[in-house]
């Protein structure tokens, strides 16, 4: 039970840096919009919006993190936004949506750097509580080997 506790604690502490930077950097977007839009090149009004998806996401995986038991579902969905965001982020650049300036380009290709290692660590720590025995409905379906109801 102990060892349990352990890794739920572990993976929790993960998605709770993870919300916790979301969030401040959405919080940040949303409060700078129009001089970051200058500084990066996007518009005020793409930068505002996405500083309200990054602070709805943050606070969205803060939720998840304080749930007495995390589905793992949850935390893949959480893994594949991370992704999607690394994808898009190579694609705005690819294809020179947003009409970044040099600045926006470098914070582009830097701010992909913690959303990949928080896509990593999240990864590890469902590696680390996957079950042993045989996949069971309760034992897929929870993280940290906690249990479900």
């Amino acid at each position: 039970m102990k060892a349990a506790t352990s890794e739920t604690g572990g993976a929790r502490r993960v998605l709770a840096l993870d919300a916790a930077g979301t969030a401040v950097v959405g919080t940040a977007y949303l409060a700078a919009a129009a001089p970051l839009g200058r500084l990066f090149g996007p518009s005020t009004t793409t930068v505002a919006a996405v500083g309200a998806a990054m602070l709805a996401m943050g606070l969205a995986i803060a939720a998840l993190a304080r749930r007495p038991h995390i589905p793992r579902a949850a935390v893949r969905a959480v893994i594949g936004a991370g992704a999607c965001w690394i994808l898009l982020s190579l694609a705005v650049l690819a294809l020179g949506a947003l009409d970044l300036t040099t600045t926006g380009v470098v914070w582009t290709w830097l701010q992909m750097i913690p959303v990949g290692v928080f896509a990593m660590l999240q990864t590890m720590a469902l590696g680390r509580t996957s079950p042993t025995r045989p996949a069971t409905k309760a034992a897929d379906s929870c993280w940290g080997n906690v249990g479900c109801d």
